[in-house]
């Protein structure tokens, strides 16, 4: 029998800690760092409407279209961990929403602005 698979058992990462080495009000900063944010809550009403064509998203919808979005990511998190690559995707509080960010399974809120920006670190050893 198949393993269950948990399609809630996402590690956390701390984008409030990360804003304190940045300085996040930058727009040009953000740039660099939301193409991490690889899912955005408060995204989703506006993804289904205008990407997929819905009229008004219901209750229901909008539950569905968070399950697929947790469906996606979990798969991926499990091809990376299969796969040998130390990457994953965790979630993140956006302030109105959660939402999910690219980071490497290592990664230290610092470290990560600093890879983000391209801002040498001596203890990082890739970049995402």
């Amino acid at each position: 029998m198949a393993k269950k698979v948990n399609y809630d058992a996402f590690n956390s990462f701390d984008l409030n800690e990360a804003c304190d080495h940045f300085d996040c009000v930058d727009q040009k900063q953000w740039a660099k760092i939301r193409p991490f944010i690889v899912a955005d809550g408060q995204d989703y009403e506006a993804v289904m409407v205008e990407a997929f064509d819905f009229e008004a998203v219901t209750d229901s919808e909008h539950e569905a279209f968070c399950a697929g979005v947790k469906y996606a990511l979990t798969k991926m998190n499990i091809a990376f961990d299969k796969a040998g690559v130390e990457l994953e995707v965790a979630e993140v509080d956006l302030v109105e929403a959660y939402g999910y960010m690219l980071v490497r399974t290592d990664d230290e809120p610092e470290d990560f602005v600093k890879r983000a920006l391209k801002k040498p670190v001596m203890m990082v050893e890739g970049w995402v």
